[in-house]
């Protein structure tokens, strides 16, 4: 049961199906969630305190940012409530069941889907069209589109049909997947690099994602320094490596610079590049340094409490614009004061489960790489970081990672938990 409730909601967060565009679907999930914890038990007096605590500071905040900052009509104010309720009470819940087990189910799922991408994705490389026209066939709702097609468990897309799009919107997002699965499964499970995390390490390379690869590299470094490697001595070998393949590879520096460059370019002609989008029945894109500049200069200082959960609709150009930055986004939503405190939710989750500060801050680093390049941030398995330190439980374990000067070094450790 718990695997199947897992799965729903990792399809769920991946925002690919109609699962995230029907209502019926969230209220029916909420539904299995409440009726599995009450079942099996799973709900006490303290998760009630911990949703009535922060829902308490949630409402504070949209509260006085409505009234003292930003004085937006009250449909905005009421949107931002009605997240509260639809998008975060949904993360809590399937924390408040699966409790010290979601980690384990999270990562078991997210491994299983990422192996299941694999042959599917080999079948695209060599039979796409007949692929896409499965999907069309089968016809679930708002799930075949200009070239996109999802079978729940499986995204093609045409555009990027060399890509790996796994269960995710397309290749960039599923390599978030793929990195906080395989993220997760490290810091809960002694760093041990196993025969999944090998799997997943080969569905990471099929998404061919500049973020994604880069995020992996800090995974990467993280596995090393938690397994005791000195940090010298990884800059000292593997770091040579890692920059002689990222300049080998088209889609990693080049890419970096040319979609720097093309930003820079659609940044002065927004508005003629805009229309013209409109007039086709299209929304234009905007890449990740385009979507900073573009956030930063229409909203400023606001940026720092956001505007709203429905900021897209404060300014009519942004409904024509497919904005790619997830920081920036999050914060137009709920500010910087809103993105500090779901990063240091997650913080408290991997210094619990890793015991270091080093090793924490690297995990955060992989998840604002992650960010950077997809708007992951109000993804439903991101949210669920709001309340997972509270319930994860450290592996008990014969060793203990500890940081002096001289790098890492194995003591016997008392208590984990």
């Amino acid at each position: 049961m718990y695997y199947f409730v897992t799965l729903l909601f990792v399809i769920l967060s991946a925002k690919a199906s109609f699962f995230d565009l029907t209502n019926m679907c969230w209220v029916m999930i909420d539904i299995i969630l409440l009726w599995v914890g009450f079942e099996k038990a799973r709900f006490h007096k303290s998760d009630v305190e911990l949703f009535g605590k922060f829902s308490l500071i949630y409402i504070s905040f949209c509260t006085v940012r409505s009234v003292f900052l930003i004085h937006l009509p009250a449909s905005y104010y009421l949107n931002d409530i009605l997240f509260l309720f639809k998008y975060i009470f949904t993360s809590f819940l399937f924390c408040a069941v699966l409790r010290d087990q979601a980690i384990h189910y999270l990562t078991k799922v997210i491994f299983h889907l990422a192996i299941l991408s694999l042959p599917l994705y080999c079948l695209q490389l060599v039979a796409g069209d007949t692929l896409y026209a499965v999907g069309k066939a089968i016809n679930f709702p708002h799930a075949h589109f200009n070239g996109y097609v999802n079978f729940l468990v499986f995204t093609y897309v045409k555009l990027h049909h060399v890509r790996n799009s796994g269960f995710a919107w397309e290749p960039g997002a599923f390599g978030f997947f793929l990195n906080l699965g395989l993220l997760m499964h490290l810091v809960t499970n002694n760093f041990n690099f196993d025969k999944r995390a090998k799997w997943v390490m080969l569905a990471i390379i099929t998404t061919l994602s500049t973020t994604t690869y880069v995020a992996f590299a800090f995974i990467i470094l993280l596995y090393f320094r938690g397994r005791g490697a000195k940090l010298f001595t990884i800059m000292f070998f593997v770091g040579p490596i890692l920059c002689v393949l990222a300049s080998m590879m088209p889609f990693m520096f080049d890419k970096i610079v040319a979609t720097y460059n093309k930003d820079m370019d659609d940044m002065k002609n927004i508005q003629t590049l805009s229309d013209w989008y409109v007039q086709h029945g299209e929304t234009m894109p905007l890449n990740r340094f385009a979507s900073i500049l573009y956030l930063a200069g229409l909203f400023g200082y606001d940026l720092i409490w956001g505007v709203s959960n429905v900021y897209n609709e404060t300014i009519p150009l942004i409904k024509h614009l497919n904005l790619s930055n997830g920081i920036f986004v999050f914060m137009a939503q709920f500010g910087a004061i809103g993105l500090c405190f779901l990063l240091y939710s997650c913080y408290l989750f991997f210094k619990k489960n890793t015991r270091s500060i080093e090793l924490s801050i690297y995990s955060l680093i992989v998840i604002l790489i992650c960010g950077f390049g997809e708007c992951i941030f109000i993804t439903s398995i991101t949210l669920c970081f709001l309340f997972l330190y509270h319930y994860s439980m450290p592996q008990v374990t014969n060793r203990e990672v500890v940081f002096d000067t001289g790098g890492l070094r194995n003591t016997k450790m008392v208590m984990a938990k």
